[in-house]
């Protein structure tokens, strides 16, 4: 089944411009994401493993390189919105890891942010609010503890748990790259 996940940019983040930095990495977590899924090593761990080389913008490291255009709007708060359709359920569950780790980035510099990375799946969003908020614990043991709730409300997700440090370490990359722009565009 395909899932969905909206990002959201609100506050001063609610341009275009910072839109297209961030949603460059978002492109990378997708990538990421499609080769978790697929099971691949050789190029999760080239592209995305710990000694891998930070990803320029313009390599694609997937067959699907370009997704069909997202829907972007503007909401009644002020906020800009992309909804990213078809995605599997890595990508689903990568994303709000990224956003949770983008907020904690965040709160160490006091920095405010309007930055939401949420899947539309009911059932997946109370999990991922749940991992949020610390309930399942953090790093490898979280991870574990995610995977096996997740795996229990039938989703597929053994990629989780056989690739946690490759998880773990690019969710860490990306989510510095995405606060360090919200740092310099949010102002």
């Amino acid at each position: 089944m395909d899932q969905q996940v909206s990002l959201c940019l609100g506050g001063d983040l609610a341009n275009l411009h910072s839109l297209g930095w961030i949603a460059t990495d978002i492109h990378r977590l997708i990538e990421f994401s499609d080769l978790l899924e697929s099971g691949d090593q050789e190029p999760l761990e080239r592209y995305f493993g710990p000694q891998a080389r930070p990803a320029n913008r313009y390599k694609s490291f997937t067959a699907n390189g370009h997704r069909p255009l997202s829907d972007i709007s503007l909401q009644d708060d002020g906020s800009l919105a992309l909804n990213i359709p078809n995605l599997s359920v890595a990508g689903a569950i990568v994303m709000p890891l990224v956003q949770t780790a983008v907020t904690r980035l965040l709160k160490k510099t006091d920095t405010p942010q309007d930055f939401r990375l949420t899947p539309v799946d009911s059932g997946l969003k109370r999990v991922m609010q749940a991992f949020e908020r610390g309930d399942f614990g953090s790093g490898s043991e979280g991870l574990n503890t995610l995977a096996f709730v997740l795996a229990e409300l039938n989703y597929k997700v053994d990629f989780l748990v056989s690739n946690a440090d490759i998880v773990e370490h690019s969710v860490d990359r990306y989510a510095t790259r995405i606060a360090r722009t919200i740092r310099k565009h949010g102002r």
